[in-house]
């Protein structure tokens, strides 16, 4: 098996910048929320990160318990974020996002 890593160039990664600075052009051209599509792009860049860090941890770790443990807080706050938009009944549905 190969062990070597691709390092992904920097500017490719800028690449992927183009079609997420559009959509933020066009939702503050139409006057709509568009402080809280950077606020997400943001929080995602650094979810993407952790995971990262998580994942290869993960990969490295022969421990059922580690894999397991970082699984489920995974699980529990991707269910808590999906969420996000009814915060009033966050609490009711969160056993049925849980679940899916």
């Amino acid at each position: 098996m190969n062990e070597s890593i691709t390092t992904i160039p920097f500017t490719y990664l800028l690449v992927v910048f183009i079609p997420v600075s559009i959509v933020i052009g066009i939702l503050h051209a139409w006057s709509l929320e568009w402080k809280n599509t950077i606020y997400a792009v943001v929080r995602m860049l650094a979810q993407l990160l952790l995971i990262g860090y998580f994942l290869t941890y993960i990969f490295e770790s022969d421990s059922a318990s580690i894999t397991v443990g970082v699984m489920s807080i995974m699980v529990f706050a991707a269910s808590w974020i999906a969420l996000r938009t009814i915060p009033d009944k966050r609490w009711n549905f969160y056993q049925f996002s849980l679940l899916s």
